[in-house]
């Protein structure tokens, strides 16, 4: 008995070592994640796609073979979770390293095939989210944890929310149907861009990436026809610029930076 009462505590020692080892080792470093991503079913692509993407970079001294889990913490109603082929809601997918995976994937497998190894100081860009709205307007947060094989808290976790609105039309908001927009000029631009408007009323003017990170804010006084708006700040790159009123999109058009 003496004999066997070793043997377990030999085991429970080898097993509080190994889980002190795992929690000492560093994690990864998440760069360049928005918090909020702003979508109008209006302007989504063909796909009906909203891809957000960052990079996940190794600055310990240990190399990371790293897995990605995703979470629910808030989703609009419905949500097409467990994911069924036409079903209605809203849906997701993640893709990392060299795979897309199914959607409502939760996590990405542990097997050595689907892990990214970080060597110290490497970066990897291959993770991307695909959210989906299909319809449905709401907030729908989710959480993404870059972890080695264990236990995603251990890892780096980011969470992100998607913010969806649907048309304005005569039918949900009738005071708000106008043209808004009339022209961008020039555009493609580069330092500065001319807006004209139609029948304004008080609003705001607001500038957002690709990703819906919101890059430049200006508010629109009632009955403006044109506003000047510098862009010597910004990158090059296409942009969507919505005249919003009451934090709903009137309308929105494309402006391409060169």
């Amino acid at each position: 008995m003496k004999q066997i009462s070793s043997i377990f505590a030999a085991c429970v020692t080898f097993v509080t070592l190994s889980i002190s080892v795992q929690a000492q080792i560093a994690p990864p470093t998440v760069l360049g994640a928005p918090d909020s991503v702003f979508v109008n079913i209006d302007t989504l692509n063909g796909a009906g796609v909203v891809a957000v993407h960052w990079d996940v970079t190794n600055e310990t001294a240990d190399v990371l073979d790293l897995m990605v889990t995703r979470s629910f913490l808030d989703t609009v109603s419905p949500f097409n979770y467990p994911y069924v082929l036409d079903a209605a809601g809203s849906y997701e997918r993640f893709c990392w390293g060299q795979t897309c995976f199914n959607f409502g994937t939760d996590a990405s497998p542990s097997n050595p095939a689907f892990l990214v190894s970080l060597e110290p100081s490497d970066t990897t860009d291959t993770f991307v989210g695909d959210f989906y709205p299909n319809g449905v307007t709401g907030n729908t947060t989710l959480r993404y944890c870059f972890h080695q094989n264990g236990p995603a808290s251990l890892g780096a976790c980011h969470d992100i929310t998607f913010v969806v609105t649907g048309t304005v039309d005569a039918v949900s908001a009738p005071d708000l149907n106008q043209p808004g927009l009339a022209q961008i000029s020039p555009n493609p631009a580069s330092d500065h861009v001319q807006i004209r408007f139609e029948g304004t009323r008080d609003g705001d003017l607001v500038i957002r990436n690709l990703v819906g990170q919101v890059c430049k804010t200006e508010r629109v006084q009632s009955g403006a026809s044109l506003q000047m708006v510098t862009l010597e700040d910004m990158r090059k790159g296409v942009y969507l610029v919505s005249y919003n009123v009451g934090g709903i999109a009137v309308s929105t058009e494309r402006l391409v930076i060169q």
